[in-house]
């Protein structure tokens, strides 16, 4: 049927935040709903903090998909998507441009499993970023639906079908789903499922910290942030740049202060004029006691709060 269980969504739209891609490809679009998680938190989900992405006319992520069934297409989804290709996913794959994501919802178990492993290896061949892949784990026996015999089930795919692809991390979702993800090699580690909201003084100081970031920095300003990717997702600032760092990806702890020095004063020749520390890393500033030491000769500590500490270069001030 064009439409499969909601179980994956957490999972998914986490994945999602945290690769944070300009172009996504969904494969299978079916009724549209990934178009429509898709798109809405990526550009929708920023319009809370620049109002004119909720216009479609300044959209900036690319969602493109393809569909074997053209019955299914509908305005809705050619408002949704850039781009839908209708055909055979398996031979058009190999003619569409790099996209960060690609996204492959409930989709090979339609193929028999030899066609499934090549499309995969094309699709991962095509990823900037990763290839998702959901498909159920128990076999449902599903047969031609709404007219269309793509929707006969061909394989069941177990985690040993995802070793040939280095790296590759499976997930059972609620015992009836298999999430794989496929990421780029030397990509930072990726959580597979949604994190638990913080409770209690937590949320409420992880909640601060993010009412501090907004009212200190301008969302346009590009600056530090010392968060292990705990926070970085929430904000709408749109040159946060993740500590330690590997082309715009967060890229775990230094190993010591003299790495973390060397890798601060890398970014601080793309003129970043300050560093902030979410309380949750605040640990930082007491264990890489030559970093912080070093952090107070380059700068003035212009906010200190039990929720985010900032530092600004000494010639800058804060606004």
């Amino acid at each position: 049927m064009p439409s499969s269980r909601a179980n994956a969504i957490p999972a998914v739209i986490s994945l999602v935040r945290q690769l944070k891609p300009k172009s996504i490809l969904d494969v299978g679009v079916g009724f549209g709903k990934w178009g429509h998680l898709f798109r809405e938190y990526t550009d929708i989900l920023e319009s809370e903090f620049d109002p004119k992405r909720y216009d479609k006319a300044n959209w900036q992520i690319r969602l493109d998909g393809i569909e074997g069934h053209e019955a299914y297409i509908t305005e809705m989804h050619r408002y949704l998507y850039d781009r839908i290709h209708i055909g055979d996913a398996c031979e058009l794959i190999g003619t569409l441009p790099p996209y960060d994501l690609i996204f492959a919802g409930d989709i090979i178990e339609h193929l028999e499993k030899p066609v499934g492993l090549n499309f995969l290896s094309q699709a991962f061949a095509l990823a900037k970023k990763a290839v998702i892949i959901t498909t159920p784990r128990e076999e449902t026996g599903q047969e031609d639906l709404c007219g269309n015999p793509l929707e006969r089930h061909r394989s069941l795919w177990s985690p040993k079908d995802f070793r040939m692809f280095e790296g590759a991390i499976v997930k059972t979702i609620d015992r009836s789903i298999l999430m794989a993800v496929i990421p780029r090699p030397g990509a930072v580690p990726l959580l597979c499922e949604p994190p638990l909201p913080p409770k209690g003084e937590d949320a409420q100081r992880t909640a601060q910290a993010r009412r501090e970031l907004i009212e200190r920095i301008p969302v346009d300003e590009s600056f530090i942030l010392v968060d292990e990717e705990q926070i970085r997702h929430q904000l709408p600032h749109r040159a946060s740049i993740p500590f330690l760092e590997n082309d715009g990806q967060y890229w775990g702890q230094p190993a010591d202060d003299k790495a973390a020095i060397a890798a601060f004063q890398a970014l601080g020749c793309r003129g970043v004029k300050f560093i902030a520390f979410f309380w949750g890393a605040f640990w930082w500033l007491d264990y890489y006691v030559g970093f912080k030491d070093f952090l107070e000769t380059w700068g003035l500590k212009v906010h200190d709060t039990k929720s985010l500490i900032i530092y600004a270069q000494k010639r800058t001030s804060s606004k």
